[in-house]
């Protein structure tokens, strides 16, 4: 005998048949995606509606040429038969009908027959039913799935129950007629209706007409239900891991739980397993994930190396944990549990994953019970860090918030914000600190259909136990700026605001059936000035000021740092909708002035060294929608205290169709901004950005045919004069079977010997074979391949 020689993409195939399935969420089962009139060509369709019920009281109508009683049992019917009951037709040109026994009717059929119900259609030469049972043989005979993809032939069929399609020495495939791309054989074959499930006994997968697996039992879906199994493999291969193979199982454990289990071998790593563990119940959804890497490899060999610099952790095995909850414990308790952890700083970077991204620098454990009324928001919470880098980042551990509205004082409403909070951090030389804080708040707005009117005032007091001070205090470099914390500070800050919106409309003549609104917006903010050089800064943060952002009472995150405020914001929106009241068209111009200067008395911050009044925060922004395909946004940020622009940003983006995508963007940051917002290296080695960001990027997804699709992405930094990331993939995709290959450059580190970026190439192959439960949706898993993920202008 000769044998076979099977390639990697042979196997990879054929290993995902054994037990396919399809990992359907628990929550929300997706549609099998056997839809396009295309795929469906040929398959025969049921279009009268289903009858339910015993089908034994249902009447037998028939027609033919010619028809034989013998009585009174026998009918025979010849030349053109057509027989109807119920759900089911039988074309033929004999068939005979025994009576004789009430419980065992019969029914026989010759010559060229057609046999349909809502199940399948079956054709052969030679046929029986049991009219009592339903059940039902045929021999030789095809068969074919109604309404959906699967088809095949076999020695013998056998319908049992209304349920069962029993194929002797049969095969099956889900190709449409006449594509034979991939089928199954066996000597036995049993499809359950019910179940949605194939089984295979001695079964011989084949590609074409070429072998490539036997096994002695397969397992294989054929509808959206959820069944245990081995799922789709992924294959890949980049520069550094080598090659990257993954096989999943996915394991049905009830109909609200659910797993999935991968093993995941890496060339130059080891073996990594993957669970993850989904749950719904009465009280909520979640996912655990947790993966396991024995002794990486590649990792010990970097660390030895010192690849990345001295940035590793003393760990040889590697891991991740992953727990995601939000539950309604009832209607006025819930809990929420967001939080991720790995083993070391590099692991994002080394091997990826769906529940986390290195790029923002950091990974979070959070939690959270929650209380709410008509009147209260309690919150308790607890927030743990995991950085990537050297950074000082605070935890809240606890943090309470409490807020209370009553907005049944006539035209007033009044709300209180407090906060309890304690913050701690994993060094020795920075303080930590007790903060508690209370903010009541009394608001009058008077409002119509074409303006606004809304005046605020209240107070901010905050108490302040700070400790581990000493060391802090005793810093060369904080003597030097003249800073130093209490032990002790309280703060207390009067605030007021009146904010006013009118809108003016108007028909637009230049434009038939167009109307313009014209938004003016002027709100005035007092904060009075306090010195809060003698407190920590725990979460405190400057804040962009775009538009949006020029009309905030405070410029900075968090309560550690309130600068002084006397300003007046002012802007204005205009706006164009068409006939049917679709924006078309708005831009925004605003700035900020202020009357005094703006300060907490924090001196390490470059922005309050200034003496600058006046116009001080310039912001845009833009929508247009040109057409029903076309959309652009921009917005630029414009600060006269580094005396530039400071953020800008824009994208353009054409979407004909949901398969048709080119999106042009570009964004642009200011590094003296950037350093000043960002201020945890003041005091290190790092002594900022040397260049300013300024990176322009292109994605386009496009079918090239009406089975082959390309993807492809490409983000240069333009300062730094590379490659920022980059991807190209193609998918060909027919109603048989689809193959997607990406190959994607993405930058991950800096090399500190040679003094360049540092890169990993990824190769990526995956198969799908179509039919078999739900697809996936190859055109998002494509535009998420980068490091920087495709995100929509159109909503």
């Amino acid at each position: 005998m000769k044998k076979l020689s099977l390639s990697r993409i042979a196997i990879a195939v054929a290993f995902s048949l054994y037990n396919y399935s399809s990992p359907s969420y628990a929550i929300d089962l997706p549609k099998n995606d056997t839809t396009n009139p295309q795929c469906l060509v040929g398959v025969p369709k049921f279009e009268r509606p289903i009858v339910n019920g015993d089908i034994n009281t249902l009447p037998i109508n028939t027609d033919a040429d010619e028809f034989e009683g013998i009585y009174p049992n026998l009918a025979i019917y010849k030349g053109r038969v057509y027989v109807e009951q119920g759900n089911r037709t039988v074309l033929a040109d004999k068939v005979t009908i025994d009576s004789k026994d009430a419980n065992n009717r019969m029914v026989t059929l010759d010559g060229d027959i057609t046999y349909q119900d809502n199940i399948i259609q079956t054709k052969g030469n030679h046929a029986s039913m049991n009219l009592n049972s339903n059940d039902a043989n045929m021999n030789p005979s095809e068969y074919q799935l109604v309404n959906r993809l699967g088809r095949g032939e076999a020695d013998e069929i056998k319908l049992e129950k209304n349920r069962y399609v029993v194929l002797k020495n049969g095969s099956f495939t889900s190709c449409p007629v006449g594509d034979s791309a991939w089928n199954i054989k066996g000597s036995t074959i049993i499809h359950d209706n019910e179940e949605q499930l194939l089984e295979v006994w001695n079964a011989v997968f084949r590609i074409e007409n070429v072998p490539v697996l036997y096994s002695p039992y397969l397992q294989l879906p054929t509808g959206n239900k959820r069944r245990s199994g081995l799922l789709i493999p992924n294959f890949g291969y980049d520069s550094v891991d080598g090659i990257d193979f993954s096989l999943p199982y996915y394991w049905n454990i009830a109909p609200n739980y659910d797993a999935t289990i991968t093993p995941r071998i890496l060339q130059h790593r080891g073996v990594q397993l993957q669970t993850e563990f989904r749950y719904l119940n009465q009280l909520g959804l979640g996912t655990f994930a947790f993966d396991w890497l024995q002794h990486d490899n590649q990792y010990s060999d970097d660390r030895k190396k010192s690849t990345n610099g001295n940035r590793y952790d003393n760990n040889h095995n590697r891991w991740l944990f992953y727990w995601k909850n939000d539950e309604l414990i009832n209607y006025n308790w819930r809990f929420i549990a967001d939080t991720t952890r790995v083993s070391d700083n590099q692991y994002l970077t080394d091997l990826s994953s769906k529940y986390a991204s290195q790029t923002a620098g950091y990974l979070t454990q959070f939690y959270k019970l929650a209380y709410n009324d008509e009147n209260w928001d309690v919150a308790l919470g607890y927030k743990h860090f995991q950085p990537f880098h050297y950074d000082i980042l605070y935890q809240t551990q606890p943090q309470l918030d409490i807020n209370y509205y009553n907005y049944e004082l006539g035209p007033l409403k009044f709300k209180t914000f407090s906060q309890l909070s304690h913050f701690i951090n994993s060094t020795d030389n920075e303080p930590e600190a007790w903060r508690v804080h209370i903010e009541p708040t009394i608001n009058y707005t008077v409002t119509n259909s074409w303006a606004n009117l809304s005046a605020e005032t209240g107070f901010m007091a905050t108490h302040y136990n700070q400790k581990n001070i000493f060391k802090y205090n005793n810093n060369l470099e904080h003597i030097k700026e003249g800073i130093k914390l209490d032990r002790t500070v309280n703060r207390f800050i009067p605030k007021f605001s009146i904010d006013g919106k009118v809108i003016f409309e108007r028909d637009f003549d230049l434009i038939d059936g167009y109307s313009q609104t014209l938004e003016p917006r002027v709100k005035y903010t007092y904060n009075p000035y306090r010195n809060q050089s003698n407190i920590g800064n725990y979460d405190s943060t400057l804040l962009q000021a775009d538009y949006i952002g020029l009309f905030r009472d405070q410029t900075y995150s968090g309560l550690d740092r309130i600068a002084s405020t006397n300003k007046l914001s002012t802007g204005v929106t205009t706006r164009f909708y068409d006939s049917n009241k679709v924006e078309k068209f708005n831009m925004s111009l605003g700035q900020i002035t202020y009357f005094t200067k703006s300060k907490t008395g924090d001196h390490n911050n470059e922005l309050d060294k200034n003496s600058d009044t006046g116009s001080v925060t310039w912001a845009t922004d833009n929508f247009w929608r040109i057409s029903d395909d076309i959309i652009f946004r921009s917005g630029i940020q414009y600060d006269t205290r580094i005396d530039t622009i400071s953020l800008a940003n824009t994208t353009f983006e054409y979407r004909p169709s949901g398969d048709k995508l080119i999106q042009l963007s570009y964004r642009y940051a200011n590094r003296n901004y950037i350093d000043t917002v960002d201020d945890r290296y003041k005091y290190s080695a790092y002594k900022g950005y040397k260049q300013d960001l300024s990176q322009a990027g292109i994605m386009v997804s496009w079918p090239l045919s009406e089975k082959v699709s390309a993807v492809g992405s490409y983000y240069y930094d333009i300062k730094q004069k590379q490659i920022s990331d980059s991807f190209i993939g193609v998918n060909y995709s027919d109603c048989c079977w689809g193959v997607t290959v990406q190959y994607g450059r993405k930058l991950t580190d800096w090399d500190n010997t040679e003094h360049i970026s540092k890169y990993k190439n990824k190769l990526s192959i995956n198969f799908e074979l179509k039919g078999l439960g739900s697809n996936r949706d190859t055109q998002a898993k494509m535009l998420n391949f980068g490091k920087l993920p495709y995100t929509t202008t159109f909503e």
